[in-house]
């Protein structure tokens, strides 16, 4: 059995201090340089001094900031739900069916992740303006899920994997049809795979800021990313406080979900990993 001695308790407790340093304090400092009047953003006052909500009420009640949340969050949910029908599809597809070049698409979706998204960019870029959806919700929800059904796809494949094929033949017996055995069978008993992966596209899109500063170019349609970007950041000055008390916005709706569906977001990726 092994023993814990006093060197691996204090090497224990010294890691777990310096891990929660590096995850905890850029977030404490975020909202200690929000809660600073303007003249105190420099100060070395660490939650002492003088605080105050101005930077926060300025943007919650900024019109701009508040249209680009909105368009975050259309295009967020859009192209989340959206990756999760089509990985779950595909997934079912690579899991169920035997046909020729399964293996090979399969592959092909694997080579994909080995891509540079910056690369990708090009591609995308001269394919959305040849289809004129350049500066579109469309160009970004789509790129979206071409980012997220990879992962997507894998890991619902693996749920399809556990489940007994003798199941889907019963209710092929009965006279079920795909379509309703996917929606009445197999969907139900993936829900936290499904959740998983469409955290997984929601934060995805959410964080992005190359692809939504490239597609979208029109102010009212910006998302979230380059909307603080092109509002905050100049280069005579950059006003940090109303930064951070953006970002502190912005980081709400990733929080509420994550909260309230981190129990099945954890058990989809251990569930999905195990290949029964």
């Amino acid at each position: 059995m092994f023993r814990k001695t006093a060197g691996f308790r204090v090497f224990f407790w010294v890691s777990l201090v310096l891990i929660g340093a590096f995850v905890f304090l850029p977030l404490l400092w975020m909202i200690n340089t929000a809660l600073k009047p303007t003249t105190e953003t420099f100060s070395l006052s660490f939650f002492t001094g003088p605080k105050t909500l101005d930077n926060i009420i300025g943007i919650i009640t900024n019109p701009k900031i508040m249209t680009y949340l909105k368009n975050s969050l259309i295009v967020s949910f859009a192209s989340s739900a959206m990756a999760t029908l089509v990985s779950a599809f595909a997934g079912y597809s690579f899991s169920k069916f035997r046909y020729r070049g399964r293996k090979f698409v399969m592959g092909l979706f694997m080579m994909s992740q080995a891509f540079p998204q910056a690369i990708l960019l090009l591609a995308i870029y001269v394919l959305m303006q040849k289809l004129g959806l350049l500066g579109s919700y469309w160009a970004l929800v789509i790129s979206y899920v071409v980012f997220t059904l990879p992962v997507g796809t894998w890991t619902l494949k693996s749920y399809f994997d556990q489940l007994p094929d003798s199941l889907i033949e019963s209710a092929k017996i009965d006279g079920a049809g795909h379509m309703k055995i996917l929606w009445r069978i197999v969907f139900p008993v993936t829900i936290p795979g499904m959740i998983s992966i469409a955290i997984y596209g929601f934060v995805w899109s959410w964080n992005d800021l190359l692809y939504s500063m490239t597609l979208v170019t029109d102010s009212a349609r910006k998302t979230l990313a380059p909307g603080l970007v092109m509002t905050f950041l100049g280069e005579g000055s950059t006003n940090w406080g109303m930064m951070m008390a953006a970002s502190i916005v912005a980081a709400i709706p990733v929080t509420i979900i994550f909260v309230f569906l981190q129990r099945y977001f954890i058990q989809g990726l251990t569930a999905g990993a195990v290949k029964g």
